[in-house]
């Protein structure tokens, strides 16, 4: 593809097309990047990459501390609407099947949309939860085993900006309230790798997630599989749950990739 057909001058807006470079930038490093640092990668001026930043500063999609910057859970505001597009998660589908088929426990695939999580995907064999749940369902993302993994996922920076604006409202006696406790479970799902939460948003209610990543290492959404709390409390139970879950994630990973580069 030539200049011409990628730039049309007529059409083409060049600080838009700047701004989206300079989000792109912080990819591989969640820590986050000084100026000279994004103005380096995008290859502008100091002066331009400083009105950049704090512009996504001013719009909630960067925060700093004066010397570094990172991006927000809000980004993915921007993703939205992609990845929960039911073109990307068809061809997955087969695979969600596979493992309940396998585990014989419902599953479900969600995106993390700023405090919650969005059903995309979800396959159930009974109902165990007092709501329906269906595609484009949303929950808190605190209560659930795929919000906390995908909360898992963020920086440093991105997770206390999120815990600073969310309201941790309590749905059983087990719902954890405390924001440096909530913080610390999910500083621990992150280096486990896999999140499971037990009767904090109903009683009856538990479940375990971990993560999908795209072909780039980064988390895109995150798969769990929802049963009774007794049924996890049993090690081969939960050893079962965790590698199906890890595989199915692995060929979801993939497919999504696949359907992406396709739509590409």
């Amino acid at each position: 593809m030539d200049d011409e057909t990628r730039k049309p001058s007529n059409v083409y807006a060049q600080s838009f097309a700047r701004g989206l470079e300079v989000i792109r930038s912080f990819e591989g490093n969640p820590q986050g990047l000084t100026l000279s640092e994004v103005s380096k990668r995008v290859a502008v001026t100091r002066a331009t990459a400083r009105r950049l930043l704090h512009t996504l500063v001013a719009l909630g999609y960067a925060v700093t501390d004066g010397k570094y910057f990172s991006l927000t859970p809000k980004v993915m505001d921007l993703g939205y609407s992609y990845l929960t597009s039911s073109s990307i998660w068809g061809a997955s589908e087969q695979y969600v099947e596979q493992l309940v088929a396998k585990v014989g426990e419902s599953a479900s695939v969600s995106v993390l949309e700023n405090t919650d999580v969005v059903y995309v995907l979800r396959v159930p064999t009974e109902r165990i939860l007092k709501s329906t749940l269906s595609v484009g369902s949303r929950l808190p993302a605190h209560v659930v085993s795929m919000g906390r993994i995908q909360l898992a996922a963020l920086t440093d920076e991105a997770l206390d900006a999120y815990l600073s604006k969310v309201e941790l409202k309590s749905y059983t006696q087990w719902t954890q309230t405390d924001k440096t406790a909530l913080r610390a479970q999910i500083i621990e799902d992150r280096n486990n790798g896999w999140s499971m939460v037990s009767r904090e948003l109903e009683e009856g209610i538990a479940g375990i997630a971990v993560p999908i990543l795209s072909r780039s290492g980064r988390v895109i959404a995150a798969i769990n599989v929802s049963l009774y709390p007794a049924k996890l409390e049993v090690q081969d139970n939960f050893n079962l749950l965790l590698s199906s879950l890890h595989q199915t994630a692995q060929e979801i990973g993939r497919a999504v990739d696949k359907t992406s580069r396709s739509a590409g």
